[in-house]
């Protein structure tokens, strides 16, 4: 039997990814490449914007006449869109009405049940050691780069910010230990990782049991110190951070610990208060700036990235304008902008009336991205003729692209696949919009 996972969304669901890959090939299913080639196909979904759920139901067409060239084919969705585990016909999940061709769903938090799941759809034999699985957590990860790792160190999200669905999907916010988390990292160098990336839905929050009581410290600030400490971390980079729970521990770290990159991912949303307010994110502007000012006087060159939601619900032209207004005076390098689409289910959509048009969302989105192509273009100067380190991810047509520490995307002529996950020295030749262009070094 062969297998097929398709992966939308942020980090966290390329981790949970990874723990799929560990209990399908446990069970003897084999990777394919494609929906054709499969006889199992996962999509792991996202459901924080309308366009991520359309790409899912809009597979709906490709299913169809997959099942009847492959009678065997099953298929089944998890992530964010997801609220009830079962099989089609024990399941009241939505989905089962959305789209006619799946056969199952399930939590990514029961990940635990998919075996079950599996057996009763496809029965084959599997590893006995499937059935000795614990938890979610205690699913050791099939890496799909061992240089660079993604490491859950929580899931679900007691937030409930109005626009979010994921503490609906993923349920209440579940720590993992200290202790286990430190193990886990170190099996991950001694198999040749040293770029860590922590993810979470508020990395902030992590409060495990084991932490030190007696410490200065918040227990995510101690995590940090403990995987910098770890022989072999070169990098350490954290997904995903709250204003109202950054503290300046954590701030402090920025140039003390050697493995601490200079960029920080630091989700605004809205730089009106008021805006602020109805999407209950229980911070103001003025905490974010203050945020802003910390880090950069800790490391001055720090890139600094944010996502932003344009036309959310009563957004008014003066809040539009504060957003843009707050994003010039910080010089915010880099933002992930979404227009505001109604989640069932959520606060906003019990309580605000998504009352923005379409055209105005779409002008306010193209207005942001100006902005902030501009201060992007700005910030990728400095760069130029600098040599800088390149953690190799992809190589494609001819190029080889990957991330410096600051986090900006960075590309140069390369057909050698051998270098994918190695770090490459390389001088920095243009700055564009996005990216950056390169040489190899000569050494």
């Amino acid at each position: 039997m062969k297998y097929c996972i398709r992966t939308f969304g942020c980090q966290m669901n390329y981790s949970d990814s990874e723990r799929m890959t560990t209990v399908l090939e446990k069970m003897k299913y084999q990777k394919a490449e494609d929906f054709a080639d499969s006889d199992l196909v996962i999509l792991n979904t996202c459901s924080i914007k309308q366009p991520s759920e359309d790409r899912v139901i809009g597979l709906e067409k490709q299913f169809r006449p997959l099942r009847l060239q492959n009678p065997n084919l099953r298929i089944g969705i998890t992530g964010c869109m997801v609220r009830e585990t079962g099989i089609r016909g024990q399941s009241n999940d939505r989905l089962f009405k959305q789209m006619k061709s799946i056969d199952f769903v399930f939590q990514i938090k029961e990940l635990m049940k998919l075996p079950d799941i599996l057996h009763e759809l496809h029965p084959i034999e599997s590893d006995e050691e499937v059935s000795d699985l614990l938890s979610y957590f205690h699913i050791s990860p099939k890496l799909t780069n061992a240089t660079q790792v993604f490491c859950p160190i929580q899931r679900g999200c007691n937030n409930y910010c109005s626009f979010c669905i994921v503490p609906y999907s993923r349920g209440k916010e579940v720590c993992r230990e200290m202790s286990e988390m430190e193990e886990e990292i170190k099996k991950f160098v001694k198999r040749g990782a040293s770029e860590i990336n922590l993810v979470g839905q508020n990395v902030n929050s992590y409060k495990p049991t084991d932490f030190d009581k007696n410490s200065i410290d918040s227990p995510f600030a101690q995590l940090l110190r403990k995987i910098d400490a770890i022989e072999g971390v070169k990098r350490i980079r954290f997904y995903a951070v709250h204003p109202k729970d950054m503290g300046d521990d954590v701030v402090n770290l920025y140039g003390e610990l050697k493995s601490m990159v200079p960029h920080i991912h630091l989700p605004l949303q809205s730089g009106s208060a008021s805006c602020l307010k109805r999407m209950n994110r229980r911070y103001e502007p003025d905490k974010f700036r203050e945020l802003v000012h910390k880090l950069r006087a800790r490391v001055p060159h720090i890139s600094i990235s944010t996502d932003i939601i344009v036309g959310f619900c009563g957004e008014t032209e003066a809040e539009h304008q504060e957003t843009v207004d707050l994003m010039k005076e910080l010089k915010i390098d880099l933002a992930y902008i979404s227009k505001y689409s109604e989640r069932p289910g959520t606060l906003a959509q019990r309580s605000l009336k998504d009352d923005v048009s379409l055209e105005t969302k779409k002008r306010r989105f193209r207005e942001m991205t100006d902005v902030i192509r501009d201060i992007s273009n700005d910030y990728h100067q400095q760069f130029v003729g600098q040599t800088k380190e390149v953690l190799v991810e992809k190589v494609e047509k001819g190029y080889a692209s990957g991330k410096i520490p600051e986090f900006k995307l960075t590309r140069f002529e390369s057909d050698d696949k051998e270098l994918i996950g190695k770090y490459v020295p390389v001088t920095i030749t243009e700055a564009l919009d996005w990216c950056l262009e390169a040489k190899l070094s000569i050494s």
